[in-house]
């Protein structure tokens, strides 16, 4: 499995649709091993992504003398629920 996904998005609708597939239980084993498999490359597509994403991120800010400076972003505690849309 070497394909190389574009986008968190599309390798998260292939992870999703892999895991759909095995909770039909309709499959049989042979198939349901190698759809498995499928669903570990997209988990770590997915990761890979996600990584990448919290080393971009950073906040700039400007300190006390007038300079920007980049920071770790740690995101803020937040009381809503997350949806999933």
């Amino acid at each position: 499995m070497k394909t190389k996904t574009e986008t968190f998005e599309s390798a998260l609708k292939k992870l999703e649709e892999t895991v759909e597939k095995l909770e039909e239980g309709t499959i049989p084993l042979n198939e349901a091993l190698t759809t498995f498999e499928s669903g570990v490359h997209w988990s770590r597509e997915c990761k890979k992504f996600l990584d990448n994403a919290g080393q971009r991120i950073e906040t700039i800010l400007k300190n006390e003398n007038g300079e920007y400076e980049q920071k770790e972003f740690v995101p803020e505690k937040s009381n809503k629920p997350l949806t999933n849309n």
